[in-house]
């Protein structure tokens, strides 16, 4: 069985397998603004762009915030059964946040969104979007700052609010300068895991929701084949 590979070399909109809602995504040209530069040659944006399940295109411009982002990525977050998008969304003031984006009579706005960090220059990097819980709604889970403090977190929506429901630390998913995220979620047997490295990068884990709480797996030695091979269900 083929794992979902979620945010590994994510480097295109995705679109979304389901119909309804928004089925495409895009961020605009790149903007020079907030010079973080977390991701090496990769730019912020300002431009969020979405299609529609009838071909429509819908356009939504930042003022002061950014987009500190890879790719935006489509998925049902609400449990309507219609696509949103959620992205990274940074002040440069307050760094960034996770945030998921909707379709409205009047086009996109911002559903729902976690706290800003709290300074300038500090960053999360989305490691995938699954059940994660079990509850038959989509959970999202990130490294909030991955060179930093490395806590994995996991969201979802409640009552139109993002609620986190777990978080773990000594964990990352993406190195200083690097246009890639490292993790992905796979889903071996009916166990729902989000796999990423080790805080020091030695080792590949993955997590998972067990019995209300977390359990993590010791995957092996950390490489990039070896990763590649532990999102794969053996």
């Amino acid at each position: 069985m083929i794992a979902r590979l979620l945010f590994l070399i994510m480097l295109l909109p995705i679109t979304a397998t389901a119909g309804g809602g928004i089925v495409e995504a895009g961020y605009g040209p790149d903007v020079d603004v907030y010079p973080h530069r977390i991701m090496g040659d990769i730019y912020e944006k300002q431009v969020l762009r979405v299609v529609d399940a009838d071909g429509v295109s819908h356009s939504l411009t930042l003022r002061d915030n950014v987009f500190e982002d890879i790719s935006p990525r489509v998925a049902d977050m609400d449990g309507d059964g219609l696509g949103d998008v959620v992205v990274v969304e940074t002040s440069v003031i307050l760094g960034a946040s996770l945030a998921i984006y909707s379709l409205g009579p009047d086009g996109l706005f911002k559903l729902a969104a976690t706290p800003y960090i709290g300074r300038s220059s500090r960053w999360l990097a989305p490691a995938g979007i699954a059940d994660f819980d079990g509850d038959g709604q989509n959970d999202v889970a990130y490294v909030e700052t991955p060179h930093l403090g490395k806590v994995l977190r996991f969201w979802t929506m409640q009552r139109g609010k993002l609620v986190q429901i777990a978080a773990a630390s000594g964990l990352t998913n993406h190195r200083i300068g690097q246009e890639v995220i490292t993790s992905g979620v796979r889903d071996c047997a009916g166990a729902v895991e989000v796999v990423m490295a080790t805080g020091d990068w030695r080792f590949i884990v993955a997590t998972k929701f067990e019995e209300g709480g977390l359990e993590f797996s010791d995957l092996g030695q950390y490489s990039a084949q070896a990763m590649a091979n532990a999102l794969v269900c053996g």
